[in-house]
C-alpha cells in the first residue's frame, strides 16, 4: 500500500456521534444539552454571587450622606455588607 492510498483521517474521530447508533447518538446529544444548560446556570450563579459580593463591599464604604441619598441608614448598610455573598437578603 502506498502512503497516498492510506486513509489519513479516521471518520469516527472527526464525527463521533455519526458512528453511533441513531438512538445512542440522540441520547448523547440530549446529555450534552443538559450538561451545557447546567454549566451555563452554574456560571450564571457564580457571576451573581460575585456581583453581590462587590455590591456589598461598595455599600460598606459609602459615607452617611451617600447612604441617605439611596435611602438606607448605617445599621442597614452594615448588616447588608456583612451578609454572606450567597444569601439573597
Amino acid at each position: 500500500m502506498r502512503a497516498a492510498e492510506e486513509p489519513t483521517e479516521r471518520p469516527e474521530l472527526l464525527h463521533p456521534l455519526e458512528t453511533l447508533r441513531p438512538e445512542r447518538a440522540s441520547a448523547v446529544a440530549r446529555l450534552r444539552t443538559i450538561l451545557g444548560r447546567t454549566l451555563v446556570r452554574l456560571v450564571e450563579q457564580v457571576i451573581s454571587w460575585d456581583q453581590r459580593r462587590r455590591d456589598r463591599r461598595l455599600l460598606a464604604i459609602l459615607d452617611d450622606r451617600m447612604l441617605r441619598d439611596i435611602g438606607i441608614d448605617r445599621a442597614t448598610a452594615e448588616s447588608d455588607s456583612t451578609t454572606s455573598f450567597w444569601r439573597l437578603r
